[in-house]
């Protein structure tokens, strides 16, 4: 990957951790259809590299807690985002994957 691929690819998961943020502002719960929609798309994103069970989806949420450097950098963009986005992928999998 070239570098202004991997600086695009940035700037994509940016946008989209602060359209789940902007989302989880406006009250909307991690199972509402808008964050799913938002999760669904990273779903597609993340299997257009390979395939991903449930469990291993599952697992990437809980990253985005229990993995400090990721929990600071969804924190960073709004309070609570980390735990946010592994809920909302914990009722992605559960509905759709499972």
């Amino acid at each position: 990957m070239s570098r202004t691929d991997a600086d695009a690819a940035h700037r994509a998961r940016t946008a989209q951790m602060i359209r789940l943020a902007e989302l989880m502002a406006a009250g909307h719960a991690p199972g509402a259809e808008p964050v799913q929609a938002e999760i669904d798309a990273q779903y597609r994103a993340l299997t257009e590299l390979r395939t991903v069970s449930a469990e291993e989806y599952r697992a990437i949420g809980r990253a985005c807690v229990d993995n400090d450097v990721w929990h600071a950098a969804y924190d960073a963009i709004a309070t609570g985002l980390a735990a946010y986005q592994r809920d909302a992928i914990e009722v992605y999998a559960t509905a759709r994957l499972s």
